[in-house]
């Protein structure tokens, strides 16, 4: 409805004055301004801000520094400890999709006691009870780069002698375009020789490629030795089906 050479009734939706004669000359920016309350441009300055925290973020992660570095002599610092062992990806990744790949913890972190870095997993000196920790960070799906939205991404955790499987455990997860992801998860175990057997962990996805993180912050394989018995060491990957309950 038009009201020409009249006011406009109350509560019409109209911009500028004089029914919008006042808005010739105006530019396309004065005008979307106009019509958006300046919404748009304080969206624009809220973006700019949170991109400006993100990148803040991402500066300080790079300059954390683990202290547990400057440790790995001070094999005293764990007395009265069973073992222990803790490594993190020296390195960041990019893991092809559609075949399995060992992810490479190669470097240690803080001391060790009855296990030691190995072929970048952790080899076990002593049998016994132990548990394995891994923290595994993923970054967020991009379609341009990795040509998916989501990646379907398994994670395993081996216990192995002589690289032949004598256990393991299976994480499973999906990256995708929300954010980065991580995953954390463990493994316990009984092994029944000393020097024997190498954790590691191997990722299988179905994506082209994935990027991992490396570094202390958003990368672990540590184990950790409970108990010197080996009693109950079954290894039993399948099982029969029991019916219903």
């Amino acid at each position: 409805m038009t009201t020409p050479g009249q006011n406009a009734p109350d509560g019409a939706w109209q911009f500028g004055d004089r029914m919008g004669q006042d808005m010739a000359g105006m530019s396309a920016a004065d005008v979307i301004a106009m019509m958006t309350g300046q919404t748009r441009s304080d969206m624009n300055a809220a973006v700019g801000g949170w991109n400006g925290m993100v990148a803040d973020v991402d500066d300080l992660a790079e300059q954390v520094h683990d202290v547990q570095l400057e440790l790995g002599e001070r094999v005293d610092l764990l007395d009265g400890v069973r073992g222990y062992c803790s490594t993190y990806l020296g390195s960041n990744w990019l893991v092809p999709g559609n075949q399995g790949k060992q992810l490479p913890f190669d470097a240690q972190l803080g001391p060790a006691k009855g296990a030691a870095p190995q072929s970048g997993g952790i080899r076990l000196l002593e049998k016994g009870l132990w548990r394995a920790d891994a923290h595994v960070g993923f970054q967020v799906q991009s379609g341009w780069f990795t040509g998916a939205a989501r990646a379907v991404v398994y994670l395993t955790v081996r216990v192995a002698a002589t690289w032949e499987t004598y256990s393991q455990r299976e994480y499973s997860l999906v990256v995708g375009r929300a954010g980065d992801e991580t995953a954390a998860f463990s493994h316990t175990f009984v092994v029944p020789e000393d020097d024997t057997y190498i954790v590691t962990v191997d990722m299988f996805h179905q994506n082209t490629r994935q990027y991992v993180f490396g570094g202390t912050l958003r990368s672990a394989l540590s184990v950790n030795k409970w108990d010197f018995r080996v009693t109950n060491a079954v290894v039993a990957p399948t099982v029969p089906d029991g019916g219903t309950l």
